[in-house]
């Protein structure tokens, strides 16, 4: 994950590209999980924040802090919510002197750990990072058991003054899907190009949930954030839930 660019200069069409991503959706499976885990506390901390469109609706429910690993991301999101404290860095190395009662990492972030050992750190330093009794939240959007080789995936951005089309193709390769994003955009009459290059380990999902009990946690884990438990023939979006 360290030294990834991700996103860097194409923050700025980072909203544009998820605009129907149904983020308010998932922000109501955390307050529901939380309260069907009888967590009390409201102290959240949302790793791999983004430009904050999570942390803009949780901030209502929740006391949050947000941290992710690129600046530009974290600009758009304060100034989204400019009440609410980010900080720049990345789940391999959190050091925050605080203990939360919800720690939340969501649209798939946690596939940037590139190996179980690196997934086993992450873990770890939420764990050490969770008040006793607190909650662990993630997605595995792109994980083996819904892995697809050589599916092209296409987003568009279609306004008056910028056309976008972001292409990419699966391809795994030692468990790590190598995503070159090929960006091409016109904006106000000029036309460009760029590569977007992401790394993305991809697992077994019971690789994850082993890693999770033997880390402490208890683990359950539902079916792309609905109150239905994951399962594995479902081929969706599993969310794990992890109870310290």
């Amino acid at each position: 994950m360290p030294g990834q660019e991700l996103y860097k200069n194409l923050a700025k069409y980072y909203d544009k590209i998820y605009s129907k991503k149904d983020y308010r959706r998932e922000c109501e499976f955390i307050e529901w999980i939380t309260q069907k885990k009888q967590i009390t506390g409201n102290l959240l901390l949302h790793v791999a924040c983004g430009t904050g469109s999570h942390v803009n609706i949780l901030k209502n429910k929740f006391k949050v802090m947000g941290l992710d690993i690129n600046k530009e991301m974290i600009d758009i999101a304060g100034q989204k919510s400019p009440d609410v404290e980010f900080i720049e860095g990345d789940m391999q190395n959190l050091n925050i002197d605080k203990r939360f009662d919800i720690i939340t990492c969501l649209f798939s972030a946690m596939n940037y750990n590139l190996s179980l050992e690196d997934f086993k750190t992450a873990l770890q330093n939420f764990y050490s990072h969770l008040k006793e009794g607190g909650l662990v939240i993630f997605d595995l959007g792109i994980n083996k058991n819904n892995w697809v080789e050589g599916r092209v995936s296409v987003d568009t951005v279609v306004e008056d003054n910028l056309k976008l089309a972001r292409i990419c193709q699966s391809h795994l390769e030692d468990n790590i899907f190598h995503a070159n994003f090929v960006f091409l955009i016109k904006e106000k009459g000029k036309v460009d190009f760029d590569i977007d290059c992401h790394d993305i380990g991809v697992f077994e999902l019971e690789q994850i949930s082993e890693i999770m009990k033997n880390t402490g946690f208890s683990v359950s884990i539902y079916r792309e954030f609905s109150k239905d438990i994951w399962n594995p023939d479902s081929g969706q979006i599993p969310v794990f839930v992890g109870l310290k």
